[in-house]
């Protein structure tokens, strides 16, 4: 059973209302998030400088799992994020990479925490 008052950045009941109440389901992703996204930030941070299209695709892929996942806050930072790369604003993108880092590294966190407790 999840801990809900540690979680911070992650709504599981949010995310399982989006998918019908399957917890299968949920914790499958979960898993799979872990398993692809868990080195999303050093990927970014080395395509900052040479591929921001590259670093667009990247962002928009977490933004669209992240409210399955049950974070509401990484998909509106995300979405702040793949803008200021689409209008190339430098001063937007190091604004809003900081907060993604962030809240990226929070819901890691929250996510193993859910990952641990299924186990």
């Amino acid at each position: 059973m999840i801990v809900l008052d540690e979680l911070k950045v992650v709504d599981v009941s949010f995310a399982l209302d989006l998918i019908g109440g399957n917890d299968q389901i949920y914790h499958k992703v979960v898993a799979v998030f872990l398993e692809n996204q868990s080195h999303l930030i050093e990927e970014i941070e080395k395509k900052l400088e040479e591929d921001m299209d590259e670093v667009r695709i990247l962002v928009h892929t977490c933004k669209g799992i992240s409210k399955n996942l049950g974070s509401v806050q990484l998909y509106e930072v995300s979405r702040l994020f793949e803008d200021a790369i689409i209008k190339r604003n430098h001063d937007l993108i190091s604004r809003y990479f900081k907060q993604f880092s962030s809240i990226f590294s929070q819901v890691l966190k929250e996510l193993k925490i859910i990952q641990m407790q299924n186990n």
